[in-house]
């Protein structure tokens, strides 16, 4: 663990870090900028007048790229180690070809309801699949992870979880 001191502001820092000339602390190696902002170790100004991170590259299409990113036979950049499927669109490293001819992100599996569902996913006793960290609560019915059992008896879960559980039980996007 790395040790800590108390800066000029009451909280404590990673030692190291340093006080700069906007009044915050900012990481060692962290530099200032001629745009008068902090940036990464190793990040430098580009042709477009902007900071980019280490590894960034021009492609040919003027625009910077992430380091490792490669132009596909569609012309576009693609992440490093993405490829090609048979249904000519680039794929992320690991995913597979399932038997419903789709590609699927890695650790997805083909469960007893012929559905593909996302990796860490189990089947429930109502015979469904539900996400990973999801649990049977009280009223008997299974709830995403991160839901709590609200002041009214009922659980209450965010937008974004509930409409994840639903995707997974429909094995879509995956």
């Amino acid at each position: 663990m790395a040790s800590k001191f108390l800066g000029v502001d009451g909280q404590y820092h990673t030692e190291g870090s340093f006080l700069g000339v906007d009044g915050r602390y900012h990481p060692k190696g962290s530099f200032l900028g001629t745009d008068g902002k902090y940036h990464p170790a190793g990040s430098f100004l580009g042709a477009d007048g902007k900071y980019h991170r280490k590894g960034e590259f021009i492609g040919a299409d003027g625009k910077y790229h992430p380091k490792g990113q490669f132009i596909g036979q569609d012309g576009k950049y693609h992440p490093a180690g993405s490829f090609a499927g048979r249904d000519n669109g680039y794929h992320e490293q690991g995913a597979f070809l399932g038997q419903d001819g789709k590609y699927h992100p890695k650790g997805c599996f083909l469960g007893s309801d012929g559905k593909y569902h996302f990796a860490g996913s189990f089947l429930g006793t109502d015979g469904k699949y539900h996400s990973p960290g999801s649990f049977l609560g009280t009223d008997g019915k299974y709830h995403p992870k991160g839901s709590f059992l609200g002041v009214h008896g009922r659980y209450e879960e965010s937008e974004g979880l509930a409409q994840q559980e639903r995707r997974n039980q429909n094995g879509v996007d995956c």
